[in-house]
Formats: C-alpha cells, sequence, structure tokens
C-alpha cells in the first residue's frame, strides 16, 4: 500500500471543483510573500498535553513556542555539564533521518519493558574505546569521551527523556536528509560522519548510505509502530525539514543530492500518514520552500529565518492547539517576534500577556528583552530590577539588567551585574553571547575576570574565548592572550578571526614562523579574510622575512 489511491470520475471531478486551490494559478501569488498550504488536522493538542520531539535542528526550533503555550516538552529537560559537550545540549541529540528515529527508540524501548535502567551493556553498541578507559559515544554530537561510569549516567539521563514518548500525548518527528553512516561491526548508525581519531583510525568499520524510500519508509513506521506498542493512543506529527543538506559525501551536486533527500523524505511522510491512523502530515517544507527566499531563509540560504520558524509555529498552533488561554497565546507571540526581530511587536504582545495576566513572570521577562532591543534601557532596568525582585537568582534577567546598565554608559555596574550573574547556577550559552559586545567594550580591568568568568563555564564553546583575547590584548598582557587563543585554536572549528588574532600576536612576538602557520590555516578557511590578508602582506614584508 502506498500513498496513491484511485477515485471514481464523479468523485474526482467535485473534488476538484469544490477546492479552490486546485490549479496552481489559483495560488501563484502567493510565491512572491507567504506561502501556507491548507491543513485539515485529524486530532487536536491541549495545554498540558505532553509532546514528544524528535528530529533535527528543525524540531529544536518549536520547542520552547510549545512550552510557552503550555505544553510540556521532556526535550527541553535535556541538559549535560558544558565542560563536556561543544554546542547546546538540545542538538546532541539531534535525529536527521528516520533509521536514526527507529533506532533511539527502539533502545528506549528495549529498557523501559526492562527495568529502566541503563547498563554498561545497553551502551557498549555505542561506545568506542578512546583508550585510558575513556569511551567516546558514536551517537551523540559534540560530547567528549568519558569514563565507563560517566558514559552510564548520561545515557541514564538520555533515556529518562526519551522514555516519556511512552506515556506522552504527541510526538512531532522532523526527518531532514538520507545520508547515513553505519557501523558495520554492530550494525548500528552513527549520529553522522566519523570523527573522532579513535574513529579515523579504523576507516574499514564505517559504511556510507544514500538511503533508499524503502528503507526510510520501514523504519519510519517501525518508529511510530515500536512507541504505539506501548502507547497506543498517541497521536504522530510528521514534517519534512525543510533545513537543506550542508555538505554530501555521494559525489553529486548537493543541489541534486539535496532534492533526491528532500523528495524522499517528502514521499515517506505522505505515506506513513496514510498507512498509519491518527498521523497527520504538516507542511512546513512547503512553506518554507515555496515562500519568497529573502522572507523564509537566513543570508546563509542554509537555516531557515528565526522569524519565519516563529510563523510557522504558529501557523501549527493555529491548526492543532485548543484551550490556550489568551495570555499564553500573547506570550508566544511575544517570543515569536522577537525571533523575528520586530521588537516593538513583541513588547505589545508582552503587554497584552501581561494585561490579562499580570503576574506572568515569562511575559515580563520577554518584555524586559523587547525594551534593551528598543534601547529604552531606562525602562528596561525598571523592568529587570522588578523582576529581580520576585526571583533574585534569574541569571538571565541579571544579563538583560547589565546591558540596560550598559547602555546607559555604566559599564562597571554592568560588569558588577555579570560578574554576580554569573555566580549563579543555569546560566545560559545564549545569554553569555548576548553580552560578548559590552563584556569587549567595558574597561580591561572590570571585564577581564567577567570574561575570564565566561570561558570557564562554557570551555567547549569557541565563541567565549574571543573576548577574553582581545581584552588581554587590550591590557598588555600578550602572552596570556596567546595562551587563551591557543585554547581557542585547540577547539573545534574555531573561527578565522581568532587564528588571525593569534598570527598577529605571534609576529608582534618574533615568532614568525609559528604566525606563519597560524596564517596559513586562517587563509585556508577563509582566503578572502582582509586581517588575514593583510597580515601576509606584512609578514612578505623584506624585513621580516630576513629575520625569520
Amino acid at each position: 500500500m502506498t500513498s496513491g489511491y484511485v477515485l471514481d470520475w464523479p468523485e474526482a471531478r467535485r473534488r476538484k471543483s469544490q477546492n479552490p486551490k486546485a490549479r496552481w494559478d489559483a495560488i501563484i501569488g502567493e510565491l512572491d510573500g507567504e506561502v501556507w498550504p491548507e491543513i485539515e488536522p485529524s486530532f487536536r493538542i491541549r495545554p498540558g498535553d505532553t509532546v514528544f520531539t524528535i528530529g533535527s535542528c528543525f524540531a529544536r526550533n518549536i520547542e520552547s513556542h510549545l512550552r510557552a503555550l503550555g505544553c510540556k516538552v521532556p526535550m527541553l529537560d535535556l541538559d549535560f555539564p558544558t565542560e563536556e559537550l561543544h554546542g547546546q545540549p538540545r542538538s546532541a541529540m539531534n535525529r536527521f533521518h528516520p533509521p536514526a528515529f527507529r533506532q533511539c527508540l527502539q533502545w528506549a524501548a528495549a529498557i523501559h519493558d526492562r527495568d529502566g535502567k541503563v547498563t554498561w551493556a545497553d551502551c557498549a553498541p555505542m561506545a568506542m574505546d578512546c583508550g585510558g578507559e575513556s569511551y567516546f559515544d558514536m551517537d551523540m554530537a559534540g560530547a567528549l569521551p568519558a569514563s565507563r561510569a560517566r558514559f552510564i549516567e548520561r545515557r541514564q539521563h538520555i533515556y529518562d527523556i526519551f522514555a516519556t514518548v511512552f506515556t506522552a500525548d504527541c510526538m512531532m518527528m522532523t526527518p531532514g536528509l538520507v545520508e547515513a553512516f553505519k557501523d558495520l561491526e554492530t550494525g548500528l548508525y552513527l549520529y553522522g560522519a566519523p570523527s573522532h581519531k579513535a574513529m579515523l583510525a579504523q576507516p574499514a568499520r564505517w559504511q556510507y548510505e544514500v538511503l533508499s524510500f524503502e528503507t526510510c519508509l520501514a523504519d519510519m513506521l517501525a518508529a511510530i509502530d515500536v512507541v504505539r506498542t506501548r502507547n497506543p493512543t498517541i497521536k504522530v506529527l510528521v514534517t519534512t525539514s525543510p533545513v537543506p543538506l550542508g555538505v554530501t559525501f555521494s559525489g553529486r551536486d548537493i543541489r541534486i543530492a539535496n532534492t533526491y533527500s528532500k523528495s524522499v523524505l517528502r514521499a515517506v511522510c505522505d505515506v506513513v500518514a496514510v498507512q498509519r491512523p491518527m498521523v497527520d502530515y504538516f507542511p512546513s517544507y512547503e512553506s518554507v520552500t515555496l515562500s519568497a527566499p529573502n522572507v523564509a531563509w537566513k543570508n546563509d540560504r542554509l537555516h531557515v529565518s528565526n522569524g519565519f520558524i516563529s510563523k510557522i509555529v504558529t501557523r501549527m498552533i493555529d491548526s492543532y492547539l485548543e484551550g490556550v488561554e489568551p495570555a499564553a497565546r500573547d506570550y508566544q507571540l511575544a517570543l515569536s517576534h522577537l525571533a523575528d526581530g520586530v521588537s516593538d511587536q513583541a513588547e505589545t504582545a508582552a503587554r497584552a500577556a501581561l494585561a490579562v495576566r499580570p503576574e506572568h513572570f515569562e511575559a515580563r521577562v520577554v518584555l524586559a528583552e523587547a525594551l534593551v532591543r528598543l534601547r529604552r534601557f531606562p525602562e528596561a532596568e525598571a523592568e529587570a530590577r522588578a523582576l529581580l525582585a520576585i526571583d533574585p537568582e534569574r541569571s538571565d534577567v541579571m544579563f538583560k539588567l547589565a546591558r540596560a546598565e550598559g547602555g546607559q554608559d555604566r559599564p562597571e555596574a554592568a560588569m558588577a551585574t555579570l560578574k554576580a550573574a554569573m555566580a549563579l547556577p543555569a546560566v545560559s550559552q545564549a545569554d553569555v553571547q548576548s553580552v560578548g559586545k559590552l563584556i569587549a567594550r567595558a574597561p580591561a580591568d572590570a571585564a577581564i575576570p567577567v570574561a575570564r568568568r565566561s570561558v570557564e563555564l562554557f570551555p567547549m564553546q569557541v565563541e567565549v574565548y574571543g573576548p577574553l583575547a582581545q581584552l588581554l590584548e587590550r591590557a598588555g598582557r600578550k602572552d596570556e592572550a596567546i595562551e587563551v587563543l591557543d585554547g581557542a585554536l585547540r577547539l573545534s572549528k574555531p573561527p578565522t578571526a581568532l587564528r588571525v588574532q593569534m598570527a598577529f600576536l605571534l609576529a608582534d612576538r618574533g615568532e614568525l614562523k609559528k604566525a606563519r602557520g597560524v596564517l596559513d590555516r586562517a587563509l585556508a578557511a577563509d582566503p578572502k579574510d582582509a586581517g588575514a590578508l593583510a597580515l601576509k602582506a606584512r609578514l612578505g614584508a623584506p624585513s621580516l622575512q630576513a629575520a625569520s
């Protein structure tokens, strides 16, 4: 059985005549702006329902909006120590293709059916022995190797999150690509391409696959069935992620490889929705790919714009959520406007939420953020201080207060606020990134301890090293700046700007050979970088050539 079907001629004619969007010319005008295909939901979701999300980064984008509307979203509780992970914790569990969906849900189901306790036997197939009693998780993005005990502990946390699907009200599935890598020794699929040095030392162990329609369909159905066996009433919403392939290993033009990938997955989602009851397809893929590019995409044409994602979520909410209270809806709209960069509308929506429910703390947090972005710093400061009077340990509010203080030319006060904020638990990487420019502009003596604390909190996030290195250089502490940059350049994918800064400092210290080596790597990453080209010309000067 497939999604194809037959109708008698009168029924086919009736469907055509009663469908206002049966002809392409009926919708051609929409292609100049936003495209929103018609939806016919077969079920509804209500505030308080548990929604389990599985898929690529596109799935991650809708989670905070669902929570804002009162849904329980277990994936938002996924967390790992920052010193163990590159990137965001939830991204560590991204799943890109149907075999990965099936594999992780079957893994969780086996433990669920047994006793809910993860053992080393559950972990061993995905653990790459790195030597020294250290193991790399081949099914997890960005995680550093860990001891056996920590590996089990981390996997227990993952299981606890994934096991919520067996009692959830709804599961949202967002497959994104069909290029996959398999471990021939275990038969398991990897998170992505082999990357760890221990894996690269065994090249014959890994197999690259371009997945077929048949494989993807079988695995999507199996993933749903493994959940439905334990949770028969769960509703399922499937959508094809519009985010394109970043790179292809197929040898084909990436445009062709990506079109094949999306075509397979789009067809699979349609068939799944026909073959299983209470499974709907939501057309986010169509909305993104058919809308005007300047509306839907970021400038890189690789990621959907935050604002358009928010509109897709709003469309989903309008179609599937019922019983949402007005304050929650206004709060979600405020979040959407913030993501879209429309701060004045975010303020309006946040105030509307507060007019209905004055005690809505999170709406006031959004209001404070909108006021900071609107550069109405005294109002933002007053709002932040009022929030901190209610909850003095909300570090995210303290970051907004610091930005408001900095916007009023009080950098020392801002640094004192940031220092206090960074001593609190639950400091987020996004909050630290939001004050990067503020830290870089502050007086070096006041800002260096704050910048150093940022590195201590997020040692695996390369973005936090730049402000500290710049401050140390400005303070004349160039040897310390070089030490900081050396740590940054050991991390994954350091920015070209940090390599260039390192090369400049090494050249100033007279270590021209090292400077040229770092510069060569910077130019290999970005041959047109202006700073790198300027330093290349400087290092090519006869006096420096003689000195080396």
